[in-house]
């Protein structure tokens, strides 16, 4: 009865506490004999064929460096840094409109609003497909982006070919802290990876001029229809005023050298390659050709011993007379 109660109380206080149970477990496994040579059982094939491992390592450390240096094409990357710019700014009348002492918190406020939201449509008009098109067709780089000696079926695959390799090359992220948008291009040749990314900011920026200029010389000429309609005096001035403004706009827009954005970095391409990395690479291959040699020794071994246990003779038991 004793007996029985004593078992009760510990099964109760293993149900209570099961951080001491599950510590009082691992401490009989560890107590268990042979549970130290598990590891040992693993890593005594290693250490007997060690050489073996270190050569292969070595040779595949070396080849992956041999190939990464010599064998593979380069990369590089060409880097730019814009900074779009509000329309007072690009007018240059920021100051005069609210540089007061009052207004200069919500002066920056609504430069970087607006420096957001011109980034988003920038990265949008430089992604698309009209675009990139259109710049490849105008600097006639297709030649130059395009697989030598691949055909298409069609004018159609050709170009969404383009787009797709041009796309992948592209990178164009904004900083919120900047106010500013950082653009690359990457490609074999450092001075065509600089070349295509100047003419992605031209264009960008006559895409943007002569939307600009439209939008103006629509204005303009929808206020010369109203103001033929209008008798009042005082509503004409007003008008002609705003036809002022547009056509203003329109010249700003002409003119302005850094319109809608300003080039704080212009297109430039580091002697370094991006690609390959020829130390990464290196010891990322010796370190596959550790483990996979590791584990094809490991195997080896347990299948030399397993044929070791087959191969051993069961020797018949002797009879016994007698009954």
């Amino acid at each position: 009865m004793a007996t029985t109660d004593h078992r009760s109380v510990s099964r109760v206080t293993s149900r209570l506490s099961p951080v001491s149970s599950a510590t009082e477990a691992a401490a009989r496994l560890l107590a268990e004999p042979g549970y130290g040579d598990d590891l040992g059982d693993y890593l005594t094939p290693l250490l007997r064929h060690w050489k073996v491992l270190a050569i292969v390592t070595f040779i595949a450390t070396l080849a992956a460096f041999d190939v990464s240096k010599f064998q593979l094409t380069r990369w590089y990357q060409a880097i730019a840094i814009i900074k779009p710019m509000t329309p007072q700014q690009t007018a240059g009348h920021l100051q005069g409109l609210l540089g007061g002492s009052n207004l200069g918190m919500l002066s920056d406020f609504v430069g970087s609003q607006y420096n957001s939201d011109a980034a988003q449509e920038y990265i949008t008009i430089l992604t698309s497909f009209s675009f990139i098109t259109a710049m490849v067709e105008r600097h006639h780089l297709d030649a130059e982006i395009l697989p030598r000696g691949k055909s298409w079926p069609s004018l159609d695959a050709r170009q969404w070919a383009t787009y797709r390799i041009m796309l992948a090359r592209l990178r164009c992220d904004y900083s919120v802290k900047n106010s500013s948008m950082t653009m690359s291009f990457e490609d074999p040749s450092r001075e065509r990876a600089r070349r295509i990314l100047g003419y992605e900011i031209d264009d960008l920026r006559e895409r943007l001029r002569s939307r600009e200029v439209r939008n103006a010389a629509d204005a303009v000429a929808s206020l010369n229809q109203q103001i033929t309609r209008i008798s009042d005096s005082l509503l004409k001035q007003e008008i002609y005023q705003l036809i002022a403004t547009q056509i203003q706009r329109e010249e700003l827009a002409e003119v302005e050298a850094d319109f809608a954005f300003t080039v704080l970095q212009p297109p430039v391409a580091p002697d370094l390659p991006i690609w390959p990395r020829v130390l990464i690479n290196a010891l990322g291959a010796g370190f596959i050709a550790l483990i996979l040699t590791s584990i094809a020794t490991l195997v080896f071994e347990a299948w030399g011993a397993s044929r070791q246990r087959i191969s051993i003779p069961i020797e018949p038991l002797p009879r016994r007379s007698g009954f």
